[in-house]
């Protein structure tokens, strides 16, 4: 029968939420209410969610670590709140008059009602619908992924543009990139030598040391025991870099500075340190006419265009790229899951699934 599910939903369904801000161990996995389409929208089945890092952030509800402004920035508010994130779905269900959108099919979504930590949630049918060009929409992923793979898949976008688009990496140049074995990182690394660059990469252990050496990194730091900026100055014979790929924020922001050469490009698009950016010298900026480039809101939007979507489609089909899935847990583990996060213990994406 139209604009009904083809499956039977359970009148309660299974998700990860907390009522107070805190530590990882404030998750708890709970029965609420499971949600029903209304016309315009479409019910799915979540098979997976890459843990987003400002989830962290958000559940200890901000903490003051990165400014008064939290709220308006992140979303922050009082709970009870279930984590958000990227999710692989399956549509399983149609509101009333629902047109455009297959019972079955699958993408990946954002936005998710009543969050991402669930197994069924509602999402906008719009966003669902096929391209009349048939071209890749911001919902599409690789056929030949998993949903745990499809999950992870979804941060290349954000890679692609923050290095492509925004600092404008060219062939030949040297880029820094921070946090290199992280989820969004190993991608930026794959991306950045397909783009023709020199990739210098840092990392906290050997083992992502290695990870990132066997994803194509030239040069690998341990930001740990190695002094990056020294570093990368003696591997670009004291030129230093051309990008700086930087999430990280706090001291790192700033040294970044130190090993960037002449009329070079810092794309800023977090501060995974949760310590703000502090107050930036910019007489580097004027000495050595360098550039800072501000990443999110509309540019997250336009990451996800139909030729780029294409582009890493195609890329991630004959194997030149590939998301690094090495944590996957299950919706009633997510504290674990977040802990090991914030303890900076995961290598590439961390997955839940119900």
């Amino acid at each position: 029968m139209k604009n009904t599910p083809q499956i039977q939903v359970p009148p309660t369904m299974k998700a990860s939420v907390y009522r107070e801000f805190g530590g990882p161990e404030v998750l708890r996995y709970e029965d609420i209410p499971t949600p029903e389409p209304t016309a315009g929208e479409a019910l799915v089945k979540v098979l997976a969610v890459a843990i987003d890092y400002i989830q962290l952030h958000i559940r200890h509800g901000g903490s003051g670590r990165i400014g008064s402004s939290d709220e308006a920035h992140y979303g922050i508010k009082d709970p009870p709140h279930i984590p958000g994130g990227m999710a692989c779905v399956e549509v399983v269900g149609l509101g009333p008059n629902t047109e455009g959108v297959e019972i079955g099919t699958r993408h990946l979504v954002g936005g998710l009602r009543p969050g991402s930590y669930v197994e069924y949630g509602i999402v906008d049918a719009t966003g669902l619908q096929p391209r009349p060009d048939g071209r890749p929409s911001p919902t599409a992923y690789p056929s030949s992924f998993t949903p745990e793979q499809a999950a992870a898949f979804d941060y290349a976008p954000v890679a692609y543009h923050t290095l492509k688009v925004a600092a404008g990496l060219q062939t030949g140049e040297t880029v820094l990139i921070h946090a290199a074995a992280g989820g969004t990182g190993v991608l930026a690394v794959q991306l950045a030598k397909h783009f023709g660059a020199q990739v210098i990469a840092t990392a906290g252990s050997e083992a992502k040391l290695q990870l990132v050496q066997e994803l194509g990194a030239d040069v690998a730091i341990n930001y740990r025991t190695d002094d990056f900026v020294s570093t990368v100055l003696e591997a670009t014979d004291g030129r230093g870099v051309n990008v700086v790929w930087e999430s990280i924020g706090g001291e790192v922001f700033t040294r970044n500075l130190d090993c960037m050469a002449e009329g070079a490009r810092m794309v800023s698009f977090g501060s995974n340190s949760f310590t703000g950016m502090g107050q930036v010298d910019f007489w580097p900026f004027w000495m050595k006419n360098l550039k800072l480039i501000g990443w999110g809101g509309v540019s997250n939007t336009q990451s996800r265009s139909p030729e780029i979507m294409e582009e890493l489609i195609d890329l991630a089909q004959v194997g030149k790229l590939r998301p690094v899935v090495r944590h996957v847990y299950r919706f009633a583990s997510a504290s674990e899951a977040h802990r090991l996060i914030e303890e900076r213990g995961s290598i590439g994406k961390v997955v839940l699934t119900p």
